[in-house]
C-alpha cells in the first residue's frame, strides 16, 4: 500500500512539478513589461509563449505533420504580432482598439493548416486528429497577440499586468493544489481535483485586487470580477491540459511547456475583453 501511494505522490509530482515551474516563469515574463510605452519586453514574452506551443505542440500530443505544423504555427505567429502591433499604429492608445486583424490572421492559417493535413503523402495516418490538431495549435499561437493590443491601451500596461497576475496566481495554485491533495477527483487518472479549482480561481481573484491596488470599492469588484473570470479560465485550460497529457502519448518535457504554455494563450483574447469591459 505505502509503495502505491509513492508512486501516486511521484507520478502527481512529475505531471504538475515542471508545469507549475514553467508557469511561474510564464506569469514573471509577461508581468514584466510593458513600461513607460516600451513594448520590447511584451513583444519578447508573447514571442517565447508562442514558441513554445509552436515547438512542443506535436511532440507533446503527438500529431503527425511536424514540420508543417512548425512553418505553419511559427508563420501564423509572426503574423498576428505585426498585426497587433499595425492595430495600435492606426487606432492609437484608445478603447477602439480591436482584434479584428488578428481574425484575419486566424482565418488564413486555418486554410493553411487543411491544406497542409490534405496534401500529406499517403497513407495519411490519423489525418483527423492532426488536422484538429494544427488548426487548434494556429488558434492558439494567434491569440497571445492580444496581450500587444491591450498594452498598446491608455490604461494597458496596468491592466495587462493585473491579467497576467490573475492568470499566474490561478495556474501556480491549482497546480500546487493538485500536487498535494488532488480532492475530489474530477475524473478518475487524471490528478486534478475540485478543490485546487476553488482555490485556483480564489487566488487569480485575490491577485487581480492586490495587483491593481486601488481603494475604491468599484474599482475593487471590478478587480474581482476579472480575477474571477481569468482565474476560473485559467483553472478549466489547465485542467483540460492535465486531460489531454494523461492521455496522449508525447513528450514528457513538451508536455509540460503546453500545460504551462496553454492556458495563458487561450485566455488571452478573453482577458483583452473582460479588462477593457472592467476599465470601463
Amino acid at each position: 500500500m505505502t509503495h502505491v501511494l509513492q508512486r501516486m505522490a511521484s507520478s502527481r509530482l512529475w505531471h504538475h512539478g515542471p508545469a507549475l515551474v514553467l508557469a511561474a516563469g510564464l506569469a514573471l515574463l509577461l508581468g514584466s513589461g510593458p513600461d513607460d510605452g516600451e513594448l520590447t519586453r511584451t513583444i519578447v514574452a508573447v514571442a517565447v509563449l508562442q514558441a513554445g506551443l509552436v515547438l512542443t505542440w506535436s511532440a507533446a500530443l503527438g500529431f503527425r505533420g511536424y514540420v508543417g505544423s512548425l512553418l505553419i504555427g511559427a508563420g501564423a505567429a509572426a503574423a498576428a504580432d505585426v498585426a497587433a502591433l499595425d492595430v495600435g499604429d492606426q487606432f492609437g492608445s484608445t478603447g477602439d482598439d480591436r482584434l479584428g486583424p488578428l481574425a484575419a490572421v486566424l482565418a488564413l492559417a486555418l486554410i493553411l493548416a487543411f491544406v497542409h493535413q490534405l496534401t500529406r503523402r499517403s497513407p495519411r495516418v490519423v489525418l483527423t486528429e492532426s488536422m484538429a490538431g494544427v488548426t487548434l495549435l494556429s488558434a492558439l499561437v494567434v491569440a497571445p497577440s492580444a496581450y500587444l493590443v491591450l498594452a498598446q491601451l491608455s490604461e494597458g500596461p496596468a491592466l495587462l499586468r493585473t491579467c497576467v497576475a490573475s492568470l499566474g496566481a490561478a495556474l501556480v495554485v491549482g497546480h500546487l493544489v493538485d500536487l498535494l491533495v488532488p480532492v475530489p477527483r474530477i475524473v478518475e487518472g487524471v490528478p486534478r481535483g475540485l478543490l485546487g479549482f476553488v482555490l485556483g480561481t480564489g487566488a487569480g481573484m485575490y491577485a487581480a485586487v492586490r495587483t491593481e491596488g486601488t481603494d475604491g470599492l468599484v474599482e475593487q469588484l471590478g478587480s474581482l470580477i476579472l480575477g474571477g473570470v481569468l482565474g476560473g479560465l485559467a483553472c478549466l485550460l489547465a485542467i483540460g491540459a492535465s486531460y489531454a497529457a494523461v492521455e496522449r502519448r508525447g513528450s514528457s518535457a513538451a508536455k509540460a511547456v503546453v500545460q504551462a504554455a496553454l492556458p495563458f494563450a487561450a485566455a488571452a483574447p478573453v482577458a483583452y475583453f473582460v479588462a477593457v469591459l472592467v476599465a470601463g
